[in-house]
């Protein structure tokens, strides 16, 4: 059964007005493509067609924030946007090539450093992500609760990663947090 669903593809203009309002950018690429560049506290969802996205949002973001998604390619932006809306979220559009008009107008996009060992001082971040090796030390909170759970949390912050699906999405949410240094700490 095909899924019908009205999306509305908004200026960037529009969608980063949108955002400064309390909206969120949701970037769809593969983990490894957002961690390589990506819009400053944009949350990294990356695409999938079965129920997984949309359960992950649901379980890790609260369902009051205003959704918008980044287009890409080989996307089926209006199939993401129907299975986020089944789980209660409000998205109200998508916006084409946003990593590049962020660059033209806001100048560099981030880009998460991705390291082989853990940096000293900060905080050392356990999200629970699944084969991820838990280095000693390390402060566990499942990136389920880090949406409400990053207060006390020491800049720089090393997420600590195994496959990466869930320590993308938790460099977003520190982002918006404000957390100025964040680095992907990969265990294997």
């Amino acid at each position: 059964m095909t899924v019908m669903t009205t999306l509305k593809d908004l200026s960037f203009e529009t969608a980063a007005a949108a955002v400064d309002d309390g909206a969120a950018f949701i970037d769809l690429r593969p983990a490894p493509a957002y961690l390589e560049v990506h819009i400053p506290g944009t949350l990294s969802l990356p695409y999938e067609f079965g129920p997984g996205l949309a359960s992950r949002a649901r379980d890790c973001l609260p369902l009051d924030l205003p959704l918008v998604l980044l287009d890409e390619p080989n996307i089926d932006s209006a199939h993401v946007a129907a299975a986020l809306r089944g789980k209660g979220f409000d998205v109200i559009g998508r916006v084409r090539d946003g990593v590049t008009e962020w660059g033209q107008s806001h100048g560099p996009p981030n880009s998460t450093e991705v390291i082989s060992s853990a940096p000293s001082g900060g905080t050392l971040l356990d999200v629970g992500d699944p084969g991820a090796v838990v280095p000693d030390g390390a402060t566990r909170i499942p990136v389920e609760r880090l949406w409400v759970q990053t207060e006390g949390l020491v800049s720089p912050v090393a997420v600590v990663a195994g496959v990466g699906v869930r320590a993308a999405l938790a460099v977003g949410i520190l982002e918006r947090a404000g957390i100025d240094e964040v680095h992907f700490l990969k265990t294997r």
